[in-house]
């Protein structure tokens, strides 16, 4: 019997690493993309087992519409992972409302909002007969450690590690798992959009740091892990019998432990001070 995943944001990135690999592993997935190019492209190249599904995670109209068509096609999901996300850098003096809201809306309740939709496929129902499915959501180190002008961000994934916390508890009692993904620098298109972003920030007190952001994040690229770290995870995550709660992925995880949960607040004050005064050679994580 094949089993049955939704996914967002496929196009690329994360999301279609996993779809690539569900794929191959025999899973129907059902993955969102926001166009219907992409859906056509991604149509040819998996012509069996892959639905797309059009919407945008914050149209919540849309993404209902969109939902009908995985509760028509099958009665029970094995997975949902909850991939789709952006990042909006800069001071939080200086973000606009507009820019603050849109990363909490994408990056926390959009997922609060497919999650629901999507609970009774998963087994969120009195003496379901169907085995509980999985939720995994690809959080990010910056849940644990917060990093300056790339505090919205930060943000919202501190929230979603919290959320994720909160279904895993509530979810319990129906044997649903929620699993967070922790990913450190990834080689995806995330942090390249915002190259050449800075400017406008340029008459601010914080520019002659955010000077130094594109170098920051060239470097992060170049050093970034194989998206397929985290895409092989999620695979692991769908069938593993006893499931981490969380994976931190990143290439310095052990001092990166360190940093997050043992140092003093004022020594990681300094390295991060340090590492964006004096040193274009890392991101302060």
């Amino acid at each position: 019997m094949v089993k049955n995943v939704v996914i967002t944001g496929v196009s690329s990135g994360i999301g279609r690493a996993s779809l690539d690999i569900l794929h191959a592993k025999g899973y129907h997935i059902f993955g969102s993309v926001r166009n219907q190019a992409d859906a056509d492209h991604l149509s040819k190249i998996y012509p069996d087992r892959f639905t797309p599904l059009r919407f945008d995670v914050q149209n919540h109209d849309e993404v209902v519409k969109a939902s009908k068509v995985v509760f028509e096609q099958c009665e029970t999901l094995s997975g949902l992972i909850n991939n789709a996300g952006i990042a909006i850098p800069g001071p939080l003096e200086h973000l606009s409302e507009e820019q603050f809201e849109k990363q909490l809306d994408v990056n926390v309740k959009s997922i609060r909002r497919i999650t629901n939709l999507f609970l009774p496929l998963l087994g969120a129902k009195p003496n379901s007969s169907k085995p509980p499915g999985r939720i995994i959501n690809i959080s990010s180190v910056s849940g644990l450690f917060n990093s300056p002008f790339n505090g919205a961000y930060s943000i919202s994934k501190h929230a979603l590690e919290s959320m994720t916390d909160i279904y895993r508890r509530e979810l319990r009692q129906y044997g649903i798992k929620v699993i967070a993904i922790e990913p450190g620098p990834i080689k995806t298109e995330i942090w390249k959009k915002n190259l050449n972003k800075m400017d406008e920030f340029k008459d601010s007190d914080y520019y002659e740091v955010l000077q130094k952001a594109d170098k920051i994040i060239e470097n992060a690229e170049r050093n970034a892990l194989p998206v397929e770290n985290v895409s092989k995870l999620i695979a692991k995550c769908l069938v593993a019998k006893r499931p981490k709660t969380r994976y931190i992925v990143h290439k310095g995880k052990f001092v990166f432990r360190l940093m997050a949960y043992y140092f003093p607040d004022k020594l990681s004050d300094w390295l991060v001070h340090k590492t964006l005064s004096s040193t274009n050679r890392h991101r302060p994580i």
